[in-house]
């Protein structure tokens, strides 16, 4: 299913909705997936996704759990602490009560986010040197270079 729009590179882009979980669904449980998933109905339990997984959340869903994805899109609710690795769209529907950790943030005017925000900061990768640094061999005598 085509027609729901993600944020990648400040371009929206669509999403190829892979699991629906339907408007008159109550799922308990955990949820682990890949691609992309749209959530109508109430879950209760913790979301996880990775390789680049979507989750959608419409405006008449209700999440009560921990969420830990790359890509969240939030129209509903959601109560309990998120961590969008890549992006996070809340649109003016949308409603987080809990903690927030995010790479990317988009708000609409009307979103609310109820809880600490913290942006996940880009890896700073150490600048190694080559691993055949010649050094001047030392002086046992002495402790000295030679």
């Amino acid at each position: 299913m085509k027609g729901w729009w993600k944020m990648r590179n400040d371009k929206q882009t669509p999403v190829n909705i892979e699991t629906i979980i339907g408007p008159h669904a109550n799922f308990n449980g955990e949820l682990h997936f890949e691609g992309a998933v749209r959530i109508d109905g109430k879950f209760e339990g913790n979301i996880q996704s990775s390789n680049g997984g979507t989750l959608i959340i419409s405006e008449v869903a209700h999440i009560t759990g921990e969420v830990d994805v790359p890509n969240l899109v939030l129209h509903g609710t959601v109560c309990g602490n998120v961590r969008a690795s890549e992006s996070l769209q809340v649109s003016a529907t949308g409603k987080l009560e809990g903690d927030l950790e995010y790479r990317t943030l988009s708000l609409t005017e009307g979103a609310s986010i109820n809880g600490k925000c913290k942006r996940i900061e880009e890896k700073v990768v150490a600048k190694i040197g080559p691993e055949n640094d010649e050094k001047p061999p030392l002086d046992s005598k002495l402790g000295q270079s030679a």
